[in-house]
């Protein structure tokens, strides 16, 4: 029998220096497909090389505008490093402008060239060589430009953005941002790509007029068993000025490329046409995608002429089926899901890079919520990174997608209601190949205003696009009942399904001009306010397990703390902080899980968390959260107990409700005359089923604060040389024994060796940093060269702390001039830029100040009366 063994223990200081091994490297789609090695289709990664200003600009979309004292920026990007504290519409809005020079050549004759942007916030603009080549409203939705008759295929190439993220009500959200839950943030915040074909190829979704059409678009139809009926449909265009005899041969493979099922079409492309076809494929015992087996196959599509592969991709896809059967539940693949699946929302924000996080940062919050016990993450309130759909799909994580919006509906201006059906039509077409999307949230948030012909309508463009089996609009159930949706939040009808979008939060609230509530909790607060934050978070999950099988699951709010418009507090009651730290509500969610659970790729098994921390202001009863049947307490070398799982009726419905070891701790029995001679200062915790030890937690009582000792964060996801990609670093505060510090209360100052830097600097409260929790984090960004990487970190008395790694190359080709980027002008130390809000300007006068701290009053009560309003609904809803 194996044993499952944690330890508080973080290795000796005086060998601080540790080596790692480099994470793997994930791959990620690229708008929506994946590359073939040796396809003419090229695909390059667009992101490093640019230069940035911040501010309007005068003819910067000329080829010849000197922009030598723009800043150097590698995408994403997120027009400044904001201060941990990025709440309250302290970041910058207003125009910002992006320029980079470039080469390409098409990769054969008379082929094409597209820029591809996965979001740039609020409204863009996009000049290639001085030519005006796009426009998009809008900051969450991708775009792309086809440039091929404006580039310049023998030299230099200039492409120039002008970024716009002012507050606008003629584009979903359409809320300014002093009224909104969350922030726009700015920039270029997502990847961009360099798309090469030849004349005729399988098209861009987002250049297609074709309705449920436009690229690959791949779904099952029908379940039996392991047999499977699907439908894949695929458009190609030629471009050439002549006809064209091509085969397309849609081919299904495993996830290790092997060829399963190829279907075969035959067709005459004119000059200047488009076709869509649709392959019928009928797999045969297949693997299917389940949330606990979250297989994923590919869809390999050739287009041929005279022999030759003209264009080929891959469309990654995961075989499955929704339904949604009333008083019987969700059911996945013809069976009922098997459990009831909860989650958390989440915000896509990070400390110091706003919006602009990487992928494996994307990839590191499904995979840190997926094993925190969540089972489906609800998308608040806008559309996900395409990154972290890719991880939820490779980790079985259930998901939604949104429409922008909260609380806002322009009445006014018909070009905002055109938009956001526009945007409804583009949502489904970028996520309708995601296998892991279960609800599709096509109405705007929380906005019983909002007219019923548009939820309608948006209902319909979705259903239009999406004309297969799965789809499910949803939206709060007396909008949903008025628009015609499919599946209600909230709402008890015994047979329509619903979930609980949203709990855990709002109800603790004590007004929305404070936002004080017992479940916001930062984390240097300390063991007490933790604890109790996680155990009035246990009642409310519990009434969430009570429910029937027609509410099939439901969402905390949130899974990651997150910057906020409307309030200059973030909000503190994530599963995780901000720097992705768990909570003590991460693992009672954790252990949720059964003992035997598995999924491949997420930690889990029978697991044991110690909510002691062991301290002089430590509370007397110890805490536990368990999957095991009973729990053995042992401390300072005696056996207090073995016992069962909390009788108390607040947590009667958690499959695993806490252990609670009544008057245990008392700290004045930790004595000793002697220089560091505590013996047996030391809680063991053993997990039991069936009688039998199956895991262990030894936490030591930490004495005297002695060094650092440093680990990387990364999740087993690499780090990556392309410009723009971090992993965090924690610096732990130890003592002597290598044992955490939990109060431990210091400013660490970090340095970097090699091809990375650190993200931030003093004047934004990132180098140094201070502790929480004996915690401190550095973002470490790597540099366009891969390499070996040695981060130190420092407190005046304490022995420093060492860390090595690597990063490595780039699995796409890097599209940019090395000789422009490395002449731009890089960010100076120190000086960045830290914004402050004008209600607090000690320069204005004391009327004005006054005037100004009225609006913002209004304002939060403007805000709050509309987020009472949805208060008071969803408990009538519940």
């Amino acid at each position: 029998m194996t044993i499952k063994k944690t330890i508080l223990f973080f290795g000796a200081f005086l060998t601080a220096v540790i080596t790692i091994a480099s994470g793997e490297a994930q791959t990620y789609s690229t708008a929506g497909f994946y590359a073939v090695e040796g396809s003419p289709r090229r695909v390059s990664n667009f992101n490093p090389g640019w230069r940035f200003m911040k501010g309007a600009v005068t003819g910067a979309e000329k080829v010849d505008f000197d922009d030598s004292n723009w800043e150097a920026a590698n995408l994403p990007h997120g027009l400044e490093i904001l201060g941990f504290n990025g709440s309250g519409g302290r970041n910058y809005q207003g125009e910002a402008w992006y320029r980079k020079e470039f080469t390409a050549k098409p990769t054969v004759s008379g082929g094409r060239t597209f820029i591809y942007f996965e979001a740039v916030m609020g409204e863009a603009q996009v000049w290639v060589n001085g030519q005006h080549v796009a426009e998009h409203y809008g900051g969450y939705l991708p775009f792309t430009a086809d440039i091929t008759e404006v580039l310049n295929e023998s030299g230099k190439n200039v492409v120039t953005v002008m970024a716009d993220n002012t507050d606008s009500k003629l584009y979903p959200p359409g809320q300014p941002q002093n009224r909104l839950d969350f922030t726009y943030m700015g920039g270029i915040y997502r990847d961009a790509y360099l798309i090469q074909t030849g004349p005729v190829h399988v098209t861009l979704t987002e250049l297609s007029d074709t309705v449920a059409g436009g690229g690959i678009f791949a779904v099952t139809t029908d379940i039996n068993g392991k047999d499977a009926k699907m439908e894949v449909r695929t458009e190609v265009s030629n471009t050439s000025k002549q006809s064209q005899q091509i085969t397309v041969h849609t081919i299904l493979e495993d996830a290790d490329g092997k060829e399963l099922l190829k279907v075969s079409d035959s067709l005459e492309l004119n000059a200047g046409e488009v076709q869509q076809l649709a392959a019928k494929l009928e797999p045969k015992n297949v693997r299917l995608w389940h949330t606990e087996d979250p297989y994923l196959h590919y869809v390999r599509t050739e287009v041929m002429a005279g022999g030759n592969v003209i264009d080929s991709l891959k469309t990654r896809v995961g075989i499955r089926l929704f339904e949604m059967r009333g008083p019987e539940g969700l059911f996945l693949n013809k069976e009922w899901i098997g459990k009831k699946v909860i989650g958390a929302n989440r915000h896509q924000d990070y400390p110091y890079v706003g919006n602009a996080l990487p992928n494996s940062g994307q990839w590191r919050d499904a995979k840190l919520l997926r094993e925190g016990g969540c089972h489906v993450v609800r998308a608040g309130h806008y559309p996900q990174d395409p990154a972290f759909y890719d991880a939820c799909d490779a980790l079985g994580l259930l998901t939604t997608t949104a429409n922008p919006g909260w609380h806002f509906f322009n009445f006014d201006e018909k070009v905002f209601e055109e938009r956001l059906y526009d945007d409804t039509r583009k949502l489904v077409r970028r996520d309708r190949n995601v296998a892991s999307i279960l609800m599709w949230e096509t109405a705007i948030n929380e906005y019983p205003k909002q007219p019923d012909y548009a939820m309608n309508r948006m209902h319909n463009i979705a259903h239009e696009e999406f004309p297969f089996p799965g789809m499910f609009t949803v939206a709060d159930y007396k909008e949903a009942k008025k628009g015609g949706l499919d599946i209600y939040y909230h709402g008890n009808d015994k047979e329509i399904n619903s979930f609980n979008r949203e709990f855990g939060d709002g109800g603790e609230v004590d007004n929305w001009y404070s936002q004080n509530a017992t479940t916001r909790v930062k984390m240097e607060w300390g063991e007490k306010p933790l604890l109790q934050q996680s155990l009035k978070q246990a009642q409310t999950l519990n009434h969430r397990f009570a429910t029937s099988k027609v509410r099939f699951g439901a969402a905390l709010w949130a899974g990651i703390d997150h910057y906020r418009g409307y309030h200059v507090d973030p909000f503190h009651g994530g599963l995780l902080n901000a720097y992705r730290i768990p909570r003590f509500t991460y693992s009672l969610y954790r252990s949720q899980n059964s003992p035997d659970y598995e999924v491949p790729g997420i930690a889990a098994g029978p697991m044991v968390f110690n909510t002691h921390q062991l301290t002089q202001i430590s509370p007397e009863d110890v805490i536990i959260y368990s999957n095991c049947e009973e729990i053995r307490l042992t401390w300072l070398g005696e056996e207090i107990g073995t016992q069962k799982p909390s009788g108390d009726g607040k947590y009667k419905h958690l499959p695993h409700p806490p252990f609670v070891f009544k008057d245990v701790f008392d700290f004045s029995k930790i004595r000793s005359r002697g220089k560091n001679k505590i013996e047996n200062a030391e809680m063991i915790v053993e997990g039991l089923i069936n009688g039998e030890v199956v895991v262990r937690d030894e936490k030591p009582y930490p004495q005297r604060t002695s060094g650092l000792v440093l680990e990387v964060a990364d999740e087993g996801v690499g780090l990556i040389a392309d410009g723009s990609d971090f992993v965090p670093v924690r610096a732990i505060v130890v003592d002597q024994n290598g044992i955490k510090k939990i109060l431990a209360s210091e400013s660490v100052f970090f340095e970097v060796e090699g091809p990375a830097e650190i993200i931030g600097d003093a004047s934004t409260g990132a180098n140094p940093v201070r502790t929480s929790l004996g915690v401190a984090t550095a973002l470490i960004r790597a540099t366009t060269e891969s390499g070996a990487i040695t981060v130190r970190a420092h407190v005046n008395g304490l022995e420093s702390g060492s860390l090595e790694f690597k990063s490595e190359a780039a699995g796409l080709n890097l599209a940019f001039d090395a000789t422009y980027a490395e002449a731009s002008r890089k960010p100076e130390k120190n000086n960045a830029t830290v914004i402050v809000s004008s209600a607090a300007g000690d320069d204005l006068p004391a009327d004005v100040k006054e005037l100004q701290q009225a609006l913002k009053a209004l304002q939060l009560e403007l805000v709050g009366k509309d987020q009472t309003i949805m208060d008071l609904m969803s408990k009538q809803k519940e």
